[in-house]
C-alpha cells in the first residue's frame, strides 16, 4: 500500500512576520517566514530569534539538572584526596566525543589524577559498565569513575563497583530505569520535564553540561582552557545520535558547526577524515555522511575505539593522517560486510507475509552483532517499519541483536512491554539492543505484532502519509532557495526535518545508473535531468536504477541539496502524474490554546484533558476527522501523579467494593484514578500477587479477599511495573502539554 502524500495548506504567514523574520538573517525570505509559520515558530520576538541564531538564545544552567550538587561534591573529595579518576564512555559517535569532551575538559582540573578512560570493545562487550572493565579501573587504583553517554541502567555494575571501593558518576542520557540507580550522582536530561530545554541532550551535549558546571565550581583551575574549544565535538556527537535539535541541543549544535566552519581552527583529526573522503567542508551533511559513519565504522569492524580518542586530540597532523587512511579503509570494510548482510536481510524479508505483520523480525546464526543496528535501520527505511536483526547462537541457546524504529513507534515502549522475556535490555524510542533466549524469540514477535496492532488499531498499520512543506516549480530550485532553507537549519529527523518540496509535473530525462564498479560499496543511483517545458535541474534518487522511473511526466518530492558544489535535487518519492493523488493537510486542524485555555472560543472539538498516551490521542484525532472538526488544545499542564497516592487510593476503591459485595466499573474507576486501561491493568496484577482474587465481567470486575494478605514473590516486581506505567503516564501528559504543533500534527 503506498503511503499518501500530504502538502501542508497552511495559511499564509503575515507580511508584518515575512517582514521580521527577513531582519533577522540576510538569507531569509518569504519562503523561510512561511516554513517557520507552519512548523509553529510564529512569535518573532521571542521564539524565532533564538531559533535562528545562537546569539539570541539564553543558555540554560548546568545545575539544572537535579543530582549536579551531589557530583560536584563528589569530585571536591577526589581532588582533596588526591584521587584517581577514571572515565568509562561508549562506543558509537556520541560517546566516543562524550568520552573525548571529558577527557579534554577535565585535564585542566585533574592533571595527573585523570589516569584512564575504558570504552567497551563492541566485538567482545555489550554498551554499559562491565564487572571485568571495573576491576581492571580498581587494579590501576581508580577510585572514581565518571561514565560519558552510559551508566543509568547499570544498578548492578554500580553495585559491584562500590564493593570494590569505587564510587560511579553517571552522565547519561538514556531511559531511565525505575529502580535506584546507587551511583554517587546522576545527571541524565530524561530527570527533568519534557519542555524544559535540556530535555534532549545526548550523552556528549550532557558531558559538556556536566564541565559547565566543573568550570564554574573551579574558575581559578580551569581558567587555562576555554571550554568552548570542545563545541565542535559536541555537534558531531549531537547530529550524529539524530537527537530532537531544539532547546540548547540546537544552540549548542549551531555554536559547534560554526566551529567547524573555520577552517584554520579544526581539529586536525576531522581535517584528516574530510581529505580522506574528498570532502572540503564541514556542515551537518559531512558530519552525518562523512564524520560519523567513519567514527562509527571501527567499533562496527574493529571493537576496540581508543584510537578514535587519539584522533580526535591529536595536534599532530601526521599521525591524524594515518589514523584517517586506516579509518577509511576501516570503513570500507564495514560497507562491504554491512552490503553482504543487507543482502540476506532482504531476501528473508521477500519470504514473509508483510501483510500480517507489524514488525519485521530476522534472525541467522551468522550475522555478526556489531553491525545489526544499521542493517535494520536499513530494513526499517526500506519497508517503513520497526525492525529487529537477531544473532543467534545454537550452542548457548542465546540470541542478541538490534532494533530500529520507523520514527513513528516508540521502540522502546514496545520492547519495555516485553522486558521479562530479555536477559538485557537498553536503549529508547527509535533504538534499542537486547538479549534473550532463542525459544521466546516467537513469543517476542507475537507479542510486539500484538502491542503494536493495539496500537494501531489494526494489525496491517495504514502508511503513515509523507508530510510536503512546500510546492514548487524548476525555475524556483537554485542557489537562493537552498540560502532560503539554510537558514532554518540544522534539521533533524523529527520535530525540524529537512524541507521536503513538491514538483509537478516534469519529465525524467538523461536517465544514467551510477554503479562505481572499482568500488561495489558505494551506494548506487540515477542521475537524470528534469525538464518542464522551459526549465531544466539536475537531479538524482538513491538505491534505485534506471528501470524503477516510470515513462510520462511525473509528480517528485525532493529535497535540495548542494554536494561539492554542485546544486542537485535529490528524490525522496517519485510517482506518475496522471496517477498520483496529493492530498492537503491543514496545519489549522489543531488550534493551540493550551497557554491560555481559557481564551479558546472558537468552535471545534475542544481537547480540555490532557491527553496521556498515543492511543488517547489518536481517539480525538479520528472523531475530529469523523466529524471533520478542527481539534481545539484548550487545556492547561496536568499536576503530576504519585505512584503511592494511586496506588494507595486504587487499594481502598477495591476494599470498599469487597466490603460492600459491589463490582467497580473498569472506566469508572479508570477515569475516577486517571489512569490509562493498561495502567489499570498493572494495579490488579499486583493485587493479584496479593493473594486477591480478582474476577472479571465484561467491564466489571469484583474482588475476593483473603483472610490475610501477604506479599509474594512476585509483588515487588509488579509493583514496580504499576509505578513505571504511572511514570511514562507523566511523561505522556507532559509531552502533550508542551509538544509544538509540528509534531502533533505529524500523527493528524
Amino acid at each position: 500500500m503506498q503511503r499518501p502524500w500530504q502538502v501542508y495548506s497552511a495559511d499564509p504567514a503575515p507580511l508584518d512576520f515575512i517582514e521580521a523574520v527577513k531582519k533577522l538573517h540576510p538569507d531569509a525570505g518569504a519562503i523561510t517566514a512561511q516554513l517557520l509559520w507552519q512548523r509553529g515558530y510564529r512569535d518573532p520576538l521571542r521564539q524565532v530569534p533564538p531559533f535562528l541564531d545562537w546569539r539570541y538564545y539564553e543558555s540554560a544552567s548546568p545545575f539544572a539538572f537535579p543530582e549536579m550538587p551531589a557530583a560536584l561534591g563528589r569530585l571536591q573529595r577526589a581532588l582533596d584526596q588526591q584521587e584517581k579518576v577514571a572515565l568509562w564512555g561508549d562506543f558509537d559517535t556520541d560517546g566516543v566525543t562524550a568520552t573525548t569532551v571529558l577527557w579534554e575538559g577535565l585535564k585542566p582540573l585533574l592533571g595527573a589524577q585523570l589516569v584512564d578512560f575504558y570504552i567497551p570493545n563492541r566485538q567482545h562487550d555489550a554498551h554499559g559498565l562491565s564487572c571485568h572493565g571495573l576491576e581492571g579501573l580498581q587494579q590501576k587504583g581508580v577510585s572514581l569513575i565518571i561514565t560519558c553517554d552510559t551508566g543509568c541502567t547499570n544498578g548492578t555494575e554500580i553495585a559491584f563497583a562500590r564493593q570494590l571501593g569505587m564510587d560511579v558518576i553517571v552522565t547519561d542520557h538514556h531511559t531511565l530505569e525505575p529502580a535506584p540507580l546507587g551511583a554517587v550522582a546522576l545527571i541524565n536530561p530524561r530527570q527533568l520535564p519534557w519542555e524544559h530545554p535540556l530535555r534532549h541532550l545526548s550523552g556528549v551535549g550532557v558531558a559538556y553540561k556536566f564541565l559547565e558546571a566543573v568550570y564554574a565550581t573551579w574558575p581559578e583551575k580551569t581558567q587555562g582552557y576555554a571550554l568552548e574549544n570542545l563545541l565542535d565535538l559536541v555537534a558531531i556527537g549531537l547530529i550524529a545520535d539524530l537527537v530532537e535539535l531544539r532547546g540548547e541541543c540546537r544552540y549548542l549544535a549551531q555554536r559547534g558547526l560554526e566551529q567547524l566552519g573555520q577552517r584554520q581552527t579544526l581539529r586536525p583529526g576531522i581535517d584528516a577524515l574530510l581529505k580522506e573522503a574528498s570532502k572540503g567542508t564541514v556542515q551537518q551533511r559531512e558530519i552525518s555522511f562523512t564524520v560519523a559513519p567513519r567514527l562509527n565504522a571501527v567499533s562496527h569492524i574493529q571493537g576496540d575505539v581508543r584510537s578514535l580518542i587519539t584522533l580526535l586530540t591529536t595536534q599532530d597532523s601526521r599521525q591524524a593522517q594515518q589514523l584517517a587512511k586506516h579509518i577509511e579503509k576501516v570503513n570500507a570494510e564495514r560497507q562491504r560486510r554491512q552490503k553482504e548482510i543487507a543482502k540476506m536481510a532482504h531476501a528473508k524479508v521477500a519470504q514473509l507475509d508483510l501483510s500480517a505483520s507489524r514488525v519485521i523480525l530476522l534472525t541467522d546464526d551468522s550475522w555478526p552483532l556489531s553491525l545489526l543496528g544499521l542493517v535494520a535501520n536499513e530494513i526499517v527505511k526500506t519497508y517503513g517499519r520497526p525492525a529487529i536483526l537477531l544473532q543467534t547462537n545454537p550452542e548457548t541457546g542465546m540470541a542478541a541483536g538490534s532494533a530500529r524504529s520507523d520514527g513513528f513507534v516508540d521502540l522502546y515502549e514496545a520492547l519495555h512491554s516485553q522486558r521479562h522475556l530479555f536477559e538485557g535490555f537498553g536503549g529508547h524510542p527509535y533504538a534499542a539492543g537486547f538479549r534473550l533466549k532463542v525459544a521466546h524469540i516467537p513469543l517476542l514477535e507475537a507479542a510486539l505484532n500484538q502491542f503494536l496492532a493495539q496500537k494501531e488499531g489494526t494489525a496491517s498499520a495504514t502508511p503513515q502519509p509523507l508530510r510536503i512543506d512546500l510546492e514548487v516549480t524548476l525555475d524556483q530550485l537554485n542557489e537562493r532557495l537552498l540560502k532560503e532553507l539554510e537558514v532554518l537549519a540544522p534539521f533533524d529527523t523529527t520535530h525540524h526535518p529537512q524541507p521536503r518540496l513538491l514538483v509537478r509535473n516534469v519529465e525524467l530525462t538523461d536517465l544514467r545508473d551510477n554503479n562505481n564498479r572499482e568500488n561495489q560499496n558505494t551506494r548506487k543511483y540515477v542521475s537524470m535531468v528534469l525538464r518542464d517545458r522551459q526549465h531544466t535541474f539536475p537531479a538524482k534518487w538513491w538505491d534505485h536504477q534506471v528501470g524503477d522511473c516510470p515513462k510520462g511526466r511525473c509528480d517528485l518530492v525532493i529535497e535540495l541539496e548542494q554536494w561539492q558544489k554542485c546544486l542537485s535535487a535529490v528524490i525522496k518519492e517519485l510517482r506518475p502524474s496522471a496517477t498520483n493523488v496529493i492530498q492537503a493537510a491543514s496545519f489549522q486542524s489543531l488550534m493551540d490554546y493550551r497557554d491560555r485555555p481559557r481564551e479558546a472560543s472558537v468552535k471545534g472539538l475542544r481537547v480540555e484533558t490532557c491527553p496521556t498516551s498515543r492511543e488517547s490521542w489518536r481517539q480525538w484525532i479520528q472523531r475530529a476527522k469523523r466529524e471533520q472538526q478542527p481539534l481545539i488544545l484548550a487545556y492547561s499542564p496536568p499536576p503530576e501523579q504519585d505512584a503511592l497516592k494511586v496506588w494507595q487510593e486504587f487499594l481502598t476503591l477495591c476494599q470498599q467494593a469487597n466490603q460492600q459485595g459491589t463490582c467497580l466499573q473498569r472506566e469508572e474507576l479508570r477515569e475516577h484514578l486517571g489512569i490509562e486501561a493498561v495502567t489499570l491493568n498493572y494495579a490488579l496484577n499486583v493485587l493479584e500477587t496479593l493473594g486477591v482474587k480478582v474476577i472479571q465481567s465484561g467491564e466489571e470486575f469484583k474482588c475476593e479477599w483473603p483472610p490475610e494478605v501477604k506479599s509474594s514473590p512476585h509483588t515487588a516486581v509488579a509493583l514496580e511495573t504499576f509505578t513505571a506505567a504511572i511514570a511514562e503516564e507523566n511523561f505522556r501528559r507532559r509531552y502533550f502539554a508542551a509538544a509544538p504543533l509540528q509534531a502533533l500534527q505529524e500523527t493528524y
